[in-house]
């Protein structure tokens, strides 16, 4: 609100009316005060929640979203006569080790609903593995004598396929607790090894 100076002049000079000037004045500041809204308080005060703006009291929310995976292995999984190659996340570095544990975790749900198995997966845990030039050993717990002959069969396949995707890998060992035991091969002959991709090539993927 904006005042005349000559009004505030008059107020000032007129000798006669002193005894309403401070008055005026009075109304003239509260006026400018309305005017700008609203004035400082003296004291903090406590603002009701629902009276402050929307967004303003929220906090945001934790991240919640997972960390991608750095890398994809494949692994092999058993079908109804042939192994099935798979994708499986893992964080990097990838190493024989974690190959081994993205197999040994088995089909998932989806998986499973279409027939695949994993017979290797009740011989874990699976390791540790060494591996001496490009050959890699690993042992298996002794469920895996208690497997049929076919499914051990399928079970040193997964082995030997999900293994020998590693560079520098061309053959496998299979051991029970540090020893050397017979395996079978796809014709059913029994042998210690080292096993490669040839030695069950009637069970290779499609």
């Amino acid at each position: 609100m904006s005042v005349p100076l000559g009004g505030v002049r008059a107020l000032r000079t007129g000798r006669g009316r002193r005894g309403w000037a401070a008055p005026v004045l009075a109304v003239v500041a509260a006026l400018l005060l309305a005017a700008c809204g609203t004035g400082v308080d003296a004291a903090p005060q406590i603002v009701n929640k629902s009276s402050v703006p929307y967004g303003l009291t929220s906090q945001a929310p934790p991240s919640t979203a997972a960390e991608a995976p750095s890398a994809y292995v494949t692994v092999y999984l058993a079908g109804t006569q042939r192994l099935v190659a798979v994708s499986r996340p893992v964080t990097a570095p990838v190493t024989i080790t974690t190959i081994l544990r993205a197999l040994d975790a088995g089909p998932t749900h989806g998986e499973a609903a279409h027939g695949l198995e994993s017979p290797v997966s009740s011989a874990a845990p699976l390791g540790p593995a060494r591996t001496v030039n490009t050959v890699v050993t690993i042992d298996v717990s002794s469920s895996f004598t208690t497997l049929a002959q076919k499914q051990q069969e399928f079970a040193v396949a997964q082995l030997v396929y999900t293994v020998t995707a590693f560079p520098g890998v061309s053959s496998v060992e299979i051991r029970i607790h540090g020893k050397a035991v017979d395996v079978p091969t796809e014709n059913g002959t029994l042998t210690r090894g080292p096993l490669t991709r040839a030695s069950y090539a009637s069970l290779a993927p499609f």
